[in-house]
């Protein structure tokens, strides 16, 4: 049997210079992406959207933290009520009542329960029947999380309320367009479950545009796609500068503030989801900060959509299944459904299976060399990763990282050393088992990977099977007699055909990645990298030249080697109140509480004799984290009222108890020690059923001075109840130094009323 190989060289220096341009070439179009459009200012037209009309009611949205039944919540809420009144629209306020359940796989239980208030506007089409169509809706959020002013979260709603108004400044739809504004996303989704589950125009929603933001800058990107909404996504390609691939939609989910689809992927209708990803929230995430590009960029999309999509009849498909899309050159947005990937990931195999068997007949080589070939391809490429993924690698040089482009020399030198690294083993390979054992070794490697990829993340499996079809095919045409009888540069421009896709594919993925603030922005554009270079050493063999591999390894290992710039960083802007006045009923005591490594100026005069964070046993217990503590003066915040109504232990444990906070607190916190409730009622409503649950605990929000009466069925003996109600702000009578002007987020910090309620 006979190893001869089937794959061309690189033709000369010519050869080498032309195949360099053609993929220089390609990877400048991969990458070349439309400029975002610049913001509008105020005297643009008045059916076009415009950053700075929106800035207007991100400014006035974001101005304090608005937690779920708050009332900064409350008065967001009345500035997009009386919005949308002064725009010609008849806005309500759907107050509901949303419970969740939530088993972890430990049976610990966890019971959220929240009062929502969902402002819900139509905007009528013009269509006679339009009352009786499928409506587009457009879904947003004005609540946010406590510690932060949350412009992230309102400026979806301000681009909505700019949205309304260029509407209504235009030619009216078709068919009805739905706006809501959904309360309580921060505690998970419950407005928008409130609304899926209990109003009525919840079931006329034929299509859904949902915009939620998980970063402050960059190009507003499609994050998901769920359901039949090929339709959608078309019209989204046709409008301003698109932006997004279902990669980043698998990717968005590693980030930290990513929470999903939420319930309204559950009505039968599509979901589109879109939102910035990149820059920084926290306590960067002010209006000020707030790119205003972005704001123009949402705007835009969400007009033309409303507009297209409005304007054409919406029919109620099932939201199952997902959709896999991607941007390629020459192609545009390509997109199916991704109950199509198997088929495709199928098809891939058997062709490279068919490759294999054609080769192994034609007495090229055998099995074992493929194997062989497998077998090398996957420590070659998998050794120097793995280890940079647990970050060996990373950590021996991360102080040359930067949060900003400053420690990129480190990132393009890894890129680098690996890929010179990974070409010089592979030529290795090549020269002990042949060249095309080890292509068509490299070939089963990925594919390998891609059946792995089609099962855990569908939506990444375009970066591979497309890739290893069109490797597939040009290395299936090499082992053709009539290919073999043309000339080295014909064969050498059919394999050289075979790359291109992956480049055209990873290239736009390793940049959207590398955009993101996630922790894997190395690691995941580094196995892209992986899949271009593994088609192209695949394809091409031993054709790359000892002296660009040797180049690239050096140049790599010089760039990890020179040390990070120091930038200035931004100044940090002011963040969350660190204190915590905290009201304990068993010790009948008030305390001021911080959880800093350091107290800062301010907060030091309240902790003057502590020298370290310490655990408050007496208060906290012994599990509790360590804090900074001090004695707090008695005020009028009063603790949680409660009445003991049942104690049964016979025939089973049954507790029954009354719940009202005086303090009309926005949340109240409670958890079970010494019993398991395997079932538990509010107000004679279900909340939970777990024979065999571990913990139980909930969270209550909205329900303010109502009385709240428990009836919990349980395993157990003493059990003990602990109740906690959480209040925005601090109460600034009781500081003795007054919080400095402008130190930190407006009404941040927290009071809190605690109690525990015992049955023996």
């Amino acid at each position: 049997m006979t190893n001869r190989s089937a794959l061309p060289g690189f033709p000369g220096l010519a050869g080498c210079a032309a195949a360099l341009a053609a993929v220089c070439a390609l990877a400048w179009a991969s990458l070349a992406t439309t400029a975002l459009p610049p913001p509008s200012g105020a005297g643009a037209p008045a059916d076009a959207f415009s950053a700075e009309r929106a800035a207007v009611h991100l400014q006035a949205l974001a101005r304090t933290p608005r937690p779920i039944a708050s009332s900064m919540n409350e008065q967001a809420r009345e500035y997009i009520v009386a919005q949308l009144r002064g725009m010609g629209l008849q806005p309500e306020v759907q107050v509901a009542t949303a419970v969740r359940q939530s088993v972890d796989n430990y049976h610990n239980v966890h019971v959220t329960l929240a009062v929502v208030h969902n402002i819900v506007a139509r905007k009528p089409g013009a269509a006679l029947d339009h009352a009786r169509r499928p409506a587009l809706l457009l879904a947003s959020h004005y609540d946010s999380d406590p510690a932060t002013q949350g412009a992230s979260d309102a400026a979806s709603a301000a681009a909505m309320l700019e949205t309304a108004r260029a509407m209504q400044s235009g030619p009216p739809p078709a068919g009805d367009v739905m706006f809501l504004f959904a309360d309580g996303d921060r505690v998970g989704a419950m407005g928008e479950q409130a609304f899926a589950e209990q109003h009525p125009l919840a079931q006329r929603v034929g299509l859904t545009l949902r915009f939620q933001h998980l970063g402050n800058d960059g190009p507003v990107v499609l994050q998901r796609a769920h359901g039949a909404a090929g339709a959608a996504i078309s019209a989204w390609a046709r409008g301003p500068s698109p932006r997004g691939s279902s990669l980043v939609s698998e990717a968005t989910s590693l980030m930290p503030q990513a929470r999903g689809s939420g319930p309204l992927a559950s009505l039968r209708a599509p979901l589109l989801q879109f939102g910035a990803v990149e820059g920084r929230l926290g306590s960067w995430d002010t209006p000020q900060r707030f790119a205003r590009a972005t704001l123009q960029h949402e705007g835009d999309t969400m007009l033309s959509l409303a507009q297209a999509l409005g304007a054409r009849p919406l029919g109620h498909a099932a939201a199952s299944g997902d959709q896999v899309y991607f941007t390629a050159p020459a192609l545009g947005m390509v997109h199916y459904p991704a109950s199509a990937t198997w088929t495709i990931t199928s098809i891939a195999c058997l062709l490279l299976a068919c490759v294999c068997a054609a080769a192994i007949e034609g007495d090229r080589l055998e099995l074992t060399g493929i194997v062989k070939g497998a077998f090398g391809y996957a420590l070659i490429a998998g050794g120097p990763l793995a280890v940079l993924y647990l970050d060996g690698l990373h950590g021996a040089f991360s102080h040359v990282i930067a949060p900003d482009a400053s420690g990129l020399h480190y990132e393009q030198g890894v890129a680098l050393l690996i890929a010179g690294l990974f070409v010089l083993g592979q030529r290795m390979l090549c020269a002990r088992i042949g060249a095309l054992a080890a292509a068509l070794g490299a070939l089963a490697c990925l594919a390998a990977g891609l059946a792995a990829v089609t099962w855990l993340a569908p939506g990444i499996s375009y970066l591979l099977a497309w890739p290893l079809i069109a490797a597939t095919i040009a290395l299936a045409a090499q082992l053709s007699p009539r290919v073999q009888a043309l000339t080295g540069w014909m064969r050498f421009s059919l394999l050289l055909a075979g790359v291109l896709p992956a480049i055209a594919l990873a290239m736009p993925a390793a940049r959207d990645i590398f955009a993101m603030p996630t922790r894997f922005r190395i690691h995941i554009p580094l196995w892209l990298l992986m899949l271009v270079m593994g088609t192209a050493v695949a394809l091409l063999g031993v054709a790359a030249r000892r002296l660009a591999v040797r180049a690239t390894v050096i140049v790599g290992a010089a760039l990890l080697a020179i040390p990070g710039s120091a930038s200035v960083p931004d100044k940090a802007p002011p963040g969350p109140n660190p204190l915590v006045y905290y009201k304990d009923m068993p010790t009948w005591s008030e305390w001021w509480l911080s959880r800093q490594s350091q107290p800062d100026q301010w907060t030091r005069q309240l902790f003057p004799d502590q020298v370290r964070a310490v655990k408050l046993v007496d208060v906290l217990g012994w599990n509790s984290h360590e804090v900074w503590y001090a004695k707090a003066p008695r005020n009028e915040i009063v603790f949680p009222h409660a009445i003991m109504l049942v104690n049964d232990k016979e025939p089973a444990r049954r507790i029954v108890f009354d719940l009202t906070s005086k303090n009309s607190a926005p949340r109240i916190e409670l958890h079970v020690g010494g019993g398991k409730p395997w079932r538990a009622r509010m107000n004679e409503q279900l909340l939970s059923y777990d024979p065999e649950i571990r913990n139980w605990s909930m969270s209550i929000y909205g329900i303010r001075d109502q009385r709240m009466h428990f009836d919990l069925e349980m395993f157990g003996g003493i059990v003990g109840v602990g109740v906690e109600e959480h209040i925005p702000g601090l109460p600034d009578r009781s500081l003795a130094v007054p919080e400095p002007a402008g130190a930190y987020i407006p009404m941040s910090g927290e009071t809190v009323a605690a109690d525990m309620l015992w049955f023996r």
